[in-house]
């Protein structure tokens, strides 16, 4: 473990965790070409970054090493719409150490800070989303406990055949015997 300053993210930090958002999407664009960053994903995440800073039940925190930003965190308080218990939650939505600074606990500090946050709310339960190709990042988080809980998966219909509909078995079909034919099943006898 490394001197690290963990702390809640200013708007002047905007250029800097940009930079880090930027290197992961690039990493992530590399391990899997679904993670390719779209030509305006850097001003969208801006505005997601300012609107997670803005809200009451979100908050965003930086790892600040000698003046400089290595690290994000990004925790959100969610309610539960479904019919499942708990109807309140965490999320967290980002997790980011510099490349450079990786595997020097950062990531670890951000996550202690952001439990402190989620427990002060009384959460007890918080989501994630990990990328199946990430293999470092799974491995961080099932050292921390986190356990699958819902699976995602990906179709690409254009490279899927269309699905043929389905066919009733023969045995159900109504035979054509001509005009006056009425067709029944079994149960119902016949004409």
């Amino acid at each position: 473990m490394i001197d690290v300053t963990v702390r809640t993210a200013k708007p002047a930090d905007e250029p800097e965790l940009l930079s880090l958002i930027r290197e992961e999407m690039a990493a992530l664009g590399e391990q899997d070409p679904r993670f390719r960053p779209r030509g305006d994903a850097m001003d969208r995440y801006a505005t997601y970054l300012r609107d997670r800073m803005r809200e009451m039940d979100s908050a965003v925190f930086v790892a600040e090493r000698e003046g400089r930003v290595i690290g994000l965190a990004v925790a959100s308080m969610r309610q539960q719409v479904s019919f499942f218990e708990p109807s309140r939650f965490g999320t967290i939505s980002d997790l980011v150490v510099s490349k450079a600074m990786r595997r020097r606990g950062i990531g670890s500090y951000l996550l202690d800070r952001m439990t402190k946050w989620f427990r002060g709310l009384g959460i007890e339960t918080v989501r994630l989303h990990v990328a199946s190709c990430n293999d470092a990042a799974r491995a961080f988080w099932r050292a921390r406990g986190a356990e699958d809980y819902l699976v995602e998966t990906w179709i690409d219909l254009a490279k899927t055949p269309a699905p043929r509909a389905p066919q009733a078995p023969e045995a159900a079909r109504p035979a054509h015997h001509g005009p006056g034919y009425a067709w029944t099943d079994d149960l119902a006898g016949g004409i």
